[in-house]
């Protein structure tokens, strides 16, 4: 079943990852882009029906700038974590091998580590401030 990747915007890319545990987002710099990754979905969707599509026009340059994307990229989420956001289109039997090895993470296992080096982040933050100032000693 072929169909257009979703247009996203400001409002609505958060509802979309939401409402679908697989999704891949193109962000789109270049109006010829935007028949390639609708052709891309489509060539997809066959191997992977599970996957939806949704694409961000360049128009919405606050989306580009939060996922710190310049031109036309491609990202994969599952469960609303981000698996996946490289530069460009891939080819779709790249696309397919990366969907079906992001469907078979355990997600559980995943948020866990993700969770675990929020923490390391956090901790390594605190010990980089001087000791004096983390005593209170300063002043």
């Amino acid at each position: 079943m072929a169909t257009d990747p979703s247009a996203l915007d400001d409002s609505s890319f958060d509802r979309f990852l939401s409402e679908h545990d697989l999704a891949v987002i193109g962000f789109i710099a270049q109006d010829a882009d935007a028949g390639l990754f609708a052709a891309l979905s489509t060539a997809v969707l066959g191997s992977q029906p599970g996957a939806v599509f949704g694409q961000v026009p360049r128009e919405h340059r606050s989306l580009f700038e939060l996922f710190g994307v310049k031109g036309t990229a491609t990202a994969i989420f599952r469960q609303r974590v981000g698996m996946y956001l490289e530069p460009g289109l891939p080819e779709p039997d790249l696309l397919v091998r990366l969907l079906k090895g992001i469907n078979a993470l355990d997600m559980e296992r995943v948020r866990s580590e993700l969770e675990q080096e929020r923490a390391a982040r956090e901790s390594l933050a605190v010990h980089r401030v001087c000791p004096a100032t983390r005593r209170g000693k300063l002043g």
